[in-house]
């Protein structure tokens, strides 16, 4: 089927800078790894423990959800802001598990969960933001780390703290002292609870840029490789502990998976010939994030790759089609397992995703190619969401679950 804009029927749906109309096929081919995130900060989708039996029912509809939309896996948010959705010697309980940093919840909250989802038979994946301290805040650091619990190693240790423009807290991607407790804090994880992998997002250096009074000059300055410009510096380091994480969680258990889900653009092909065919506007995780995701495929430093590929086939800079093939490329004849992160939650948005088969489209070109193994939508609220979204969430479901929409 050739695509049409969905607001202008007429209007062919090309691969960026090229006459090429974009077609869909008329099958959908099932992947072996279906997944939906589930985000925990600033509770989207889940509540507080504070209602145990509440707590647990949310819960419950979520993994039978999953079900009833034949996924396969759970990618549960553990650590959102420097804390723990689970028992841990080195971070505090999570604000946002309990209602209150440090607070003991009333039962194992992750253990329940993956419970349960065993019985259902599904994955665990346990989702973790490696740096970020806090939320955009109205307190300025100081104050905010007076609130933290005193096992935050953000409180313990604000000598490693960076602040971005907006005055978001993370820690420094630069220190030792920072790789090390984020590797200890994954390895607690793995020793400790049965999961199915460790999975980070696209949450490196942040998107709103260091503070320049509180960013990481100094560190910069003492670099051994005086050559080194700021962002090779920036990467390295974020390399290291993307490689680091890798081979501890390996050194747990060799079966246990180790997986990242960068923003979509790695670079773009005005700036590097191995980019995405995207417009030279289009924001670049190579060197926003510092996040060489290209790299990480190559060098076989994680098992599986998902990135958010959160555009419309027919965005004016960023198109889907074009975007998906340059990870098709990267990720072929690699023992690297591509999966593709879908903006479930657009769907009903004004503009292509008001579309309810916009979605549906994407997976049957995505699942086309045999280089992609999966599929992860982002996120669960959306999936029982009675507004906007479920015109395309019910077309989805039918995907999923019947191989086909009439």
């Amino acid at each position: 089927m050739k695509l049409y804009k969905y607001k202008n029927e007429t209007e062919p749906v090309v691969y960026y800078g090229t006459g090429k109309q974009v077609e869909i096929p008329g099958k959908y081919s099932e992947k072996p790894f279906r997944a939906m995130w589930v985000s925990n900060v600033v509770n989207i989708d889940m509540p507080t423990t504070e209602d145990p039996e509440k707590y647990k029912a949310a819960v419950i509809r979520m993994l039978d959800t999953c079900v009833e939309f034949n996924l396969n896996a759970v990618i549960f948010h553990v650590r959102t802001t420097n804390d723990a959705f689970y028992a841990s010697k080195l971070n505090p309980y999570s604000r946002y598990l309990t209602g209150e940093e440090g607070k003991e919840p009333p039962f194992d909250a992750m253990n329940f969960v993956i419970s349960e989802a065993r019985r259902r038979n599904l994955e665990f994946h346990a989702w973790c933001n490696p740096y970020r301290v806090s939320m955009q805040s109205q307190l300025d650091m100081e104050d905010y780390l007076k609130a933290c619990d005193d096992l935050n190693f953000a409180k313990r240790h604000p000598e490693h703290l960076l602040l971005d423009t907006k005055g978001q807290i993370i820690m420094n991607p630069a220190r030792e002292a920072v790789k090390q407790f984020i590797v200890d804090s994954m390895v607690e994880i793995a020793e400790n609870y049965d999961i199915d992998a460790i999975h980070w997002d696209d949450y490196f250096y942040p998107y709103a840029g260091l503070d320049p009074a509180a960013d990481d000059s100094a560190d910069y300055a003492a670099r051994d490789d005086e050559t080194q410009t700021l962002g090779d510096f920036r990467r390295m380091h974020v390399t290291d502990v993307i490689d680091r994480v890798h081979k501890a969680i390996k050194n747990v258990d060799k079966n246990l998976r180790f997986g990242v889900s960068p923003f979509g653009i790695w670079r773009n092909r005005v700036n590097d010939e191995k980019g995405s065919n995207t417009d030279p506007k289009c924001s670049e995780s190579y060197d926003n994030q510092y996040a060489d995701s290209y790299r990480w495929v190559k060098a076989g430093m994680v098992d599986y790759i998902v990135p958010q590929i959160y555009w419309e086939f027919g965005h004016p800079i960023a198109p889907f089609a074009d975007i998906l093939k340059f990870w098709v490329d990267v990720c072929e004849d690699s023992p690297v397992d591509l999966y593709i992160g879908h903006a479930a939650y657009r769907q009903g948005q004004e503009g292509e995703f008001e579309n309810p088969r916009e979605v549906v489209n994407q997976l049957k070109f995505t699942n086309a190619h045999d280089t992609v193994k999966g599929n992860v939508f982002f996120t669960f609220k959306t999936f029982v969401d009675e507004g906007a979204p479920k015109p395309g969430l019910s077309n989805i479901k039918k995907l999923l679950t019947k191989g086909e929409i009439k």
